[in-house]
């Protein structure tokens, strides 16, 4: 699943409630953050270990992805 794709499923969830609304906006802040930089797309724009950046996805991401499957 790509990060647009990831995205999209979010945006599936959201109705009318107005909890799920807040819930899906909080998601989707957190997945925008987390998102693979421009230059190098194997690495998350958030995530740092040590004096390095953390591959994409990272436990975030992918944390997210195995509770929308």
């Amino acid at each position: 699943m790509t990060h647009a794709e990831l995205l999209a499923k979010i945006d599936s969830l959201n109705d009318s409630c107005s909890v799920v609304e807040q819930l899906t906006t909080t998601l989707r802040a957190v997945v925008e953050l987390h998102k693979p930089m421009e230059e190098y797309e194997h690495l998350c724009s958030a995530c740092w270990f040590g004096d390095g950046m953390m591959s994409y996805p990272c436990p975030t991401i992918q944390s997210i992805k195995k509770e929308l499957i």
